[in-house]
């Protein structure tokens, strides 16, 4: 699969970068290869807005099959959903080449659905919700 990887830089050796739209740098590497294909300067990355969704398209275009970085907001999100490119998120700070290491390695997992908070965390396989959503109120006082 072609994986994007948010980075500083143009290689393998570049540090991630974990913003998304605001990346300097999205690596698209071979996952099977464990090699880079090509680097994309992101041109959003002084945009005063949209800069996800332009970064979204560009590595759609591309032909990548999942994205790894730290967040995506949720235009971006609901851009790349359509486009059928996966999202790997919580990307730490280590190199594009550990990343892709840590990816094979399967240390992250595929961000599944969105709420319907758009925070992007749904029902996951199991059923259950990933983020908990409760404002518990006791009355009287009470726990």
């Amino acid at each position: 699969m072609k994986l994007c990887i948010t980075a500083a830089g143009n290689s393998l050796d570049a540090r991630t970068d974990n913003a998304f739209g605001r990346a300097p740098w999205l690596i698209i590497v071979d996952t099977q290869q464990k090699d880079m294909v090509y680097g994309i300067e992101n041109s959003g990355v002084n945009a005063s807005r949209g800069a996800g969704i332009a970064a979204a398209q560009a590595i759609a275009d591309k032909g990548a099959g999942g994205l790894l970085t730290g967040r995506v907001g949720p235009k971006a999100r609901a851009a790349l959903q359509a486009a059928g490119v996966k999202i790997y998120e919580n990307l730490g700070p280590c190199t594009v080449r550990e990343a892709l290491d840590r990816f094979n390695a399967g240390q992250y997992q595929e961000l599944i659905g969105a709420g319907d908070d758009g925070s992007g965390y749904g029902p996951g396989k199991g059923g259950g919700r990933g983020q908990g959503q409760g404002r518990g109120q006791g009355r009287r006082g009470g726990m």
